[in-house]
Formats: C-alpha cells, sequence, structure tokens
C-alpha cells in the first residue's frame, strides 16, 4: 500500500514539474541545484548538448556569478544604440555648422535629411528593441519549460531506482520471511 500511494503521489509531482510553465512557476535556486546539477550528476543523467561533471557543476555556478556582475552585451541593438548617437551629432554638429560659418544656409530645409534619418533610425531602433526583448523573453520562457521538464526526468529517474530497490529489498525480506522456504 505505501508503494501505490508514494507511486501516485511522486507520478503528480513528476508531472507537476513536466508541465510547469515561465508564466506561473520560477524555479528557486536550490530546485536548480539538486535538480538540475547534483541529482542529475549522481545519477549519471546528461541534457542534450550538456554535460553534467563536478567540473561543470562549479563552472556554471562561477558563471551565473559573473552574469550577475556584468550585464553588459555586444549585440546588434548595441551598434544600433552607436549609430543613434553618431545622428545625434550629427544634428548637433550640424546646428553649428549652420549657426557659425554659412548663415546663408540658416534655413530649416538644411537639417531636413538628418533629422528625418534620425527620426526613422528612433523607429527602427524601437522596433529592434521590441523585437529583441521578445526574441529573449521567449528564449529564456524555453530555457526555463526545458530546465521543469528536466528536473521532472531526473524526479522520475531517482524514483525508478528508489522504487526499483524498494521492491527487490521488501521481495527479498518476504521471501526469507517465509517459512516453507528456509529448510532446516
Amino acid at each position: 500500500m505505501f508503494m501505490v500511494a508514494s507511486s501516485v503521489v511522486l507520478t503528480v509531482v513528476v508531472l507537476n514539474f513536466h508541465h510547469r510553465t515561465a508564466d506561473i512557476h520560477e524555479m528557486p535556486p536550490w530546485i536548480r541545484t539538486i535538480f538540475l546539477q547534483w541529482l542529475p550528476w549522481i545519477l549519471r543523467m546528461s541534457r542534450p548538448g550538456k554535460k553534467i561533471t563536478r567540473k561543470t557543476i562549479s563552472l556554471s555556478n562561477r558563471m551565473k556569478d559573473l552574469e550577475l556582475k556584468e550585464r553588459s552585451s555586444k549585440s546588434l541593438l548595441a551598434n544600433v544604440l552607436d549609430i543613434e548617437d553618431d545622428f545625434r551629432h550629427c544634428t548637433s554638429s550640424q546646428s553649428s555648422f549652420m549657426r557659425g560659418h554659412h548663415p546663408a544656409e540658416s534655413s530649416a530645409e538644411s537639417g531636413v535629411p538628418c533629422v528625418a534619418a534620425q527620426r526613422e533610425l528612433q523607429t527602427i531602433l524601437r522596433e529592434l528593441q521590441f523585437i529583441t526583448g521578445r526574441m529573449r523573453r521567449v528564449e529564456e520562457e524555453a530555457d526555463i519549460i526545458s530546465d521543469w521538464k528536466f528536473a521532472a526526468m531526473v524526479v522520475d529517474r531517482f524514483c525508478l531506482i528508489i522504487f526499483t530497490l524498494f521492491t527487490v529489498v521488501a521481495t527479498v525480506a518476504v521471501l526469507l520471511s517465509a517459512p516453507h522456504i528456509i529448510v532446516q
């Protein structure tokens, strides 16, 4: 009866882990450490594309510390921000050029191409920020879902081993306690 009850409870836990999403559940650090690092290492499990060894566990912990300290990245978005700064410089240098050297060209039409380009770049920048933000969120959500599914797999494997050992030990104990099996 104990085996059936614990089997049902742990099956519900495994299914709960398997179907968790990033919107509803955030994975606590202790679950991440136990179910994604140490227990898979003890059970000799591996994730596709990732080896789990003591060295990779310590390296991943160090990498997480470094990621928390430094969040800068070189991406397309950073390059676009640099371009936006160049166009800001373009308008400021053009306005100083209009004020200082050529009073005949001080009309508003001489700054129109640069201002239009700056507006267009700002629109592109907002769209890129939205797209990259959305892609980053989707990727993070997929990683969290993958982590929960792997945690479910680890719990399932752990339960398989525990239940197998319990069944073997219980079977041997029952057979040895039977009076007609032991020959005197």
